[in-house]
C-alpha cells in the first residue's frame, strides 16, 4: 500500500512538473518541409530539363546567314542535295569559272571531268575529289572549290508534340534543334531517328547537352523522322547541390542516387541529416522528411521534388509570456486560464510580425492583442498584435527579434464591475457597444435608498475618468454613487449606536460589579 502511495505521489508530481514546463517552439524558418519558404514551381518543360533558355540559340548552325562560310570551315558539314558549288581552275591559260549543284542522288555533275558521288562525304572531301577529278584531266589548272549556296531540306518531327510539324534544316541541323517543337511532356532520354532507308536511331539528349556525350545529338539528314515519346519519371532536385533542376530520371532511380548523378551531388552548405520529399499520390501532396540512411533505397517517381536543405544557424531565442496558450491542444473553452510562458526559437532576422503570425494559435479571446508589449534593453515597445493578423503596415515588420526580448501578452477580462448604489453590486459578462446604464439595468438599477439621482461615474482598465456616455469596455469600472441621507449618514448613525450600546453595556456591567462587592 505505502509502495502505490509513493508511486501515485511521484506520477501526480511528475503531471504537475510536465503542466508548468514552459514550451519551446521553434520558428518554421528552420523546418525543411515548410513549403512556403521554398521554391517548389515545378516547369517540366523540356527546354527547363536539359538546362536551356527562351532566349538561348540552340544551334549557331541554324542561322539563316553566314552558312557557307560556317560550312566550309567545319569539318564535319555533309554536302546535301542542293548545295552549289563554285568551280574555278585555268584551261589554255583561261580562267574558267563553273556553278555546280548537287542533286537528289547526291552527284555533283562536272562535265567533261565526270561526276563526283558525294553522299554522306563531308565538304573537304568531296572538294579534295573534285580537284582530283580536274587535275586528272588538266594537270597544272590549278582548281579550286567554293561552297556559294548551302542547301537545304525537310524532315518530320512528330511524337509528343504539338502537332505534326515539317522542319526546315540543313547540312549542320542536328537533333536538339527540333526541341522547340516538342511538348512539355516529352522525353529527353528517349528520341527516335528514322532514315530514308528505315534503319533507326535511338538518342538521349539529356546525355548530349547536359553530360556532353555529342554523339547523342547527331546531325540530321533529309527525310529523317524524329519522334520524340512521352516522358516518365520527371523529378525536380534543388537547394544546396551543385546543379539544381528538373530532371528525367532513369527507372528505379534513388533519391541518392539523383541527387549524385543529375545534381553533381550536395554541397558543403547542405545539411547533413536528411532531405525532404513533396510527392503527389492518390489527389493529395505530402512533404516528408527522408533519413540519409533511407535516402539510398528509396526510389523516386513522376513529379517528385527532392529539396536538399541547408545547414541551420545557431538557434537564439526570446520569451513569450502572460495570456498565451502553452499545451499543445487548445482548451475547449477557447480561453487560457493562468498565464502561460514560451520560448521561441528564431531564425536570424526574423522580425516581430514574423513570429506574430507563427504564434497565432497560441492566442485566444482573453489575449490582449492591441497591447502586447516587449521588454527590450531596459525600454518597453508596442505590439499591435491585431494589426498584424489583420495584415495593417506595421513597424513591427521591419523589427527584428533580438535574443534576451521578452514579450508580455496582457489579459484582457471580458466583464465589467458594477457597484455602489445599486440593488445587485457586481461583475458582469462584457457585451460590445453598450453604455453603462446597460450595465446598471443588468445590476437591478438604482438602489432607491442609496442612490435617488442616478449619479455614476466610470473607470476604464487603465484607471482613466470616462464621460458617462462613452462605449463601455472590457474590466471597466461603473461606479453608482451614494447620495441619499440614508445612505451616507445612516451607516455612521449605525456606528455611533452601536458603539454607544457598547458603553452603557460595559458600565452596566462594571456598577453591577461594584455593587456585588460591597
Amino acid at each position: 500500500m505505502k509502495r502505490i502511495s509513493i508511486i501515485l505521489i511521484f506520477i501526480i508530481g511528475f503531471s504537475l512538473s510536465a503542466a508548468v514546463t514552459p514550451a519551446i517552439i521553434q520558428s518554421p524558418l528552420y523546418s525543411d518541409t515548410d513549403t512556403a519558404s521554398v521554391d517548389f514551381s515545378f516547369d517540366r518543360s523540356i527546354e527547363n530539363q536539359l538546362g536551356l533558355h527562351e532566349q538561348e540559340t540552340l544551334s549557331l548552325a541554324d542561322e539563316l546567314e553566314g552558312r557557307e562560310e560556317l560550312a566550309m570551315s567545319h569539318p564535319d558539314y555533309p554536302v546535301t542535295p542542293g548545295d552549289i558549288l563554285k568551280i574555278e581552275y585555268v584551261e589554255a591559260s583561261k580562267a574558267t569559272t563553273v556553278l555546280t549543284q548537287v542533286n537528289s542522288a547526291y552527284r555533283i555533275m562536272l562535265n567533261t571531268f565526270g561526276e563526283v558521288d558525294a553522299k554522306d562525304k563531308s565538304y573537304e572531301e568531296v572538294k579534295d575529289a573534285v580537284v582530283s577529278a580536274i587535275e586528272n584531266y588538266l594537270p597544272f589548272s590549278n582548281p579550286a572549290v567554293s561552297l556559294v549556296k548551302a542547301g537545304s531540306f525537310f524532315v518530320t518531327v512528330t511524337g509528343e508534340v504539338d502537332s505534326t510539324v515539317h522542319v526546315s534544316s540543313w547540312g549542320l541541323s542536328r537533333l536538339s534543334s527540333t526541341i522547340p517543337y516538342a511538348s512539355d511532356y516529352a522525353s529527353t532520354r528517349r528520341v527516335s531517328i528514322t532514315s530514308l532507308d528505315g534503319s533507326v536511331a535511338h538518342c538521349d539528349l539529356y546525355l548530349a547537352l547536359r553530360e556532353g556525350v555529342l554523339d547523342q545529338d547527331p546531325l540530321l539528314k533529309r527525310g529523317d523522322v524524329v519522334r520524340y515519346n512521352r516522358s516518365e519519371d520527371v523529378v525536380m532536385i534543388t537547394g544546396e547541390v551543385a546543379r539544381p533542376g528538373v530532371y528525367q530520371i532513369n527507372e528505379g532511380t534513388s533519391i541518392d542516387q539523383a541527387i549524385r548523378e543529375y545534381a553533381h551531388g550536395s554541397l558543403p552548405t547542405s545539411r547533413s541529416n536528411g532531405y525532404s520529399l513533396r510527392r503527389y499520390q492518390d489527389g493529395v501532396v505530402s512533404v516528408n522528411h527522408v533519413d540519409p540512411e533511407a535516402a539510398g533505397s528509396f526510389i523516386l517517381r513522376d513529379y517528385d521534388t527532392v529539396y536538399v536543405p541547408p545547414v541551420a544557424p545557431s538557434s537564439k531565442a526570446v520569451t513569450i509570456e502572460g495570456a498565451v496558450r502553452v499545451g499543445d491542444a487548445a482548451p475547449d473553452t477557447g480561453s487560457i486560464q493562468s498565464s502561460g510562458r514560451l520560448y521561441y526559437q528564431f531564425y536570424p532576422g526574423e522580425t516581430v510580425s514574423q513570429m506574430v503570425r507563427n504564434l497565432s494559435d497560441r492566442f485566444s479571446a482573453v489575449s490582449d492583442l492591441e497591447n502586447m508589449y516587449v521588454k527590450r534593453d531596459g525600454k518597453i515597445l508596442p505590439v499591435n498584435v491585431r494589426s498584424i493578423l489583420m495584415g495593417e503596415q506595421s513597424s513591427n515588420d521591419t523589427l527584428a527579434l533580438k535574443q534576451g526580448d521578452l514579450f508580455v501578452v496582457p489579459f484582457s477580462q471580458l466583464f465589467v464591475h458594477v457597484a455602489g448604489g445599486v440593488l445587485s453590486p457586481g461583475t458582469y459578462p462584457y457585451i460590445p457597444d453598450k453604455n453603462a446604464m446597460y450595465y446598471i439595468n443588468i445590476a437591478g438599477g438604482f438602489d432607491p435608498a442609496n442612490n435617488r439621482n442616478g449619479k455614476f461615474s466610470i473607470l476604464n482598465k487603465y484607471g482613466e475618468r470616462e464621460e458617462n456616455d462613452v462605449i463601455i469596455s472590457p474590466e471597466s469600472v461603473i461606479t453608482a454613487k451614494l447620495n441619499t441621507w440614508q445612505a451616507v449618514n445612516g451607516a455612521n448613525l449605525a456606528t455611533t449606536v452601536t458603539i454607544t450600546s457598547l458603553v452603557a453595556t460595559i458600565l452596566t456591567i462594571i456598577v453591577t460589579a461594584t455593587n456585588l462587592v460591597n
